[in-house]
């Protein structure tokens, strides 16, 4: 009797121990990318520069998580477990904007939210990401609405809606976030076209 309570005991760590091997899957690590500063980029003018602040940019709940989302169906979105992002999602993409607008704009100087109360801003430029997710192997969305404020972000000088589509090259993670990547640059270069000459 003792002796058969000890083979089931051990049968039971065993599985519990191939149970733990067969989800001990690692999980990987992804950041987005900013966009290459423009060759014909003009330098920037003495005693001419600007400064832009990026901020805040909101996305939705249901991004703002370590795990990349993606969708799965029309009506039914993946979360991937092991597939992750290597900070806050929300603060990948100030900081790719940041940077994009930063090579977009060499003539000014474009800093992220918060920049505290000894910066003096000229403009500010507010994102509301209303949508950016994507099918693994088919195509990115980012729908966004954004806004150019004067310095002191009271009064709006323009409101607009981008809304983008980007391919995915591949059917892994890789490719999906690097479509991210390329949809944030195309919205960054929209904004930075009307940063220059707002209506």
């Amino acid at each position: 009797m003792e002796k058969g309570l000890k083979c089931w005991t051990l049968l039971f760590i065993l599985t519990l121990v191939t149970a733990g091997c067969a989800t001990s899957q690692p999980a990987r690590f992804y950041t987005l990318n900013a966009i290459s500063k423009p060759d014909n980029a003009s330098p920037v003018a003495a005693g001419k520069e600007e400064t832009i602040g990026v901020g805040p940019v909101s996305i939705p709940d249901s991004l703002d998580r370590p795990q990349i989302v993606t969708l799965s169906g029309e009506n039914e979105v993946r979360i991937a477990e092991f597939d992750r992002w290597s900070g806050s999602c929300r603060d990948e993409i100030a900081r790719v904007m940041t940077e994009n607008l930063s090579a977009l704009l060499p003539s000014q100087q474009v800093v992220s939210y918060a920049w505290g109360r000894r910066v003096s801003l000229n403009r500010q430029i507010t994102v509301d990401i209303l949508r950016l997710d994507g099918v693994l192997g088919k195509t990115v969305i980012l729908k966004a609405n954004w806004a150019i404020l004067e310095g002191n972000g009271t009064k709006a000088i323009l409101v607009r809606r981008s809304d983008i589509s980007e391919p995915v090259s591949g059917g892994d993670y890789a490719s999906f976030v690097a479509a991210l990547s390329r949809a944030l640059g195309t919205l960054s270069r929209d904004i930075a076209v009307a940063a220059q000459s707002p209506r």
